[in-house]
């Protein structure tokens, strides 16, 4: 496997062509692998943010919806010390029909980018399988198989172009109303060109500007984006839609570094190929990453 830094350079990529409309991308990826460290601190150690709930409904089970509600047959969901508690979660309260994938991942401590890195593995497994997955729950360890959950159920859809071409990547305590995912679907129909990450222009409305991811993009295309940035014109909203190409970029990261966020990922594909940026100007999103987070999140989706 190449470094990230071997891998072709984006002088040498051809420029996009115009795409047709894309069909509902099959996969949704879905990162819950945290320690909820900024709640633990409150609420003890035993405490599942992922349980919080928005508009009568958990975080994780809201997000999984969504992601089915855009046309995912599919959902793999890359856990952390709190998988059991999310898996009873899910089999409690999920009542849809997309295909639970699990993925444990056992080395938290190595940062959400390898969680990024195993999600983008089990997504690639299940891709290239024709196998039928089992009905039964089973718990994945590393390295990711392509294992199913009591959900299980073959998708009615049939399977059309380039639905596993590219891959949605959400956060399981980030928030997002109906306008949001409107937007989302939006650019799947009309211009999806490759990996592309969904950002805020109002980044006076954001409430924790600090903690917040900065973008700074031009022309439909990211430039560069980190918290520290000082120029910027859009916030990260943590939605992502990526390409085959990331799995071999994280991959090469996850081989050389010990420690490596999903920007960093990000930043290394950016090195290589052209990433996209796509404005959402009329929907509401909430990262819920601390307990005034969630007080935030409640009163804007109230």
């Amino acid at each position: 496997m190449p470094q990230p830094d071997s891998i072709p350079s984006a002088q040498n990529v051809p420029p996009q062509t115009p795409r047709t409309p894309t069909p509902a991308l099959r996969t949704g990826i879905i990162l819950a692998a945290g320690n909820n460290e900024r709640f633990q601190r409150h609420y003890g150690s035993d405490f599942v943010k992922q349980r919080l709930q928005i508009e009568k409904q958990p975080l994780l089970i809201r997000i999984m919806n969504q992601l089915e509600s855009l046309g995912c047959s599919r959902l793999v969901i890359v856990a952390g010390n709190h998988a059991p508690a999310l898996q009873e979660l899910t089999a409690s309260k999920y009542t849809g029909n997309a295909r639970l994938t699990w993925v444990t991942n056992t080395s938290i401590e190595r940062a959400n980018g390898y969680s990024l890195h195993l999600g983008l593995q089990a997504w690639s497994q299940a891709t290239n399988t024709d196998e039928k997955p089992d009905s039964k729950a089973t718990k994945v360890a590393e390295p990711p198989q392509n294992t199913e959950t009591p959900q299980d159920k073959e998708s009615t859809s049939a399977k059309e172009p380039n639905t596993e071409s590219y891959c949605h990547l959400v956060m399981s305590d980030h928030v997002y109303d109906e306008a949001f995912t409107k937007g989302v679907q939006e650019h799947l129909s009309n211009n999806l060109q490759g990996s592309t990450l969904f950002v805020d222009p109002k980044t006076e409305q954001i409430f924790d500007l600090d903690d917040a991811t900065k973008v700074q993009h031009e022309h439909g295309r990211l430039v560069s984006l980190g918290k520290s940035l000082m120029s910027y014109n859009a916030i990260d909203t943590g939605w992502f839609i990526l390409d085959k190409k990331c799995t071999e970029i994280a991959e090469a990261l996850a081989q050389h570094q010990r420690q490596f966020g999903v920007s960093s990922v990000v930043e290394a594909y950016l090195k290589h190929y052209p990433f996209h940026c796509q404005s959402i100007d009329s929907g509401r999103w909430q990262d819920v990453d601390n307990p005034a987070m969630f007080e935030a999140a409640q009163e804007l989706f109230s």
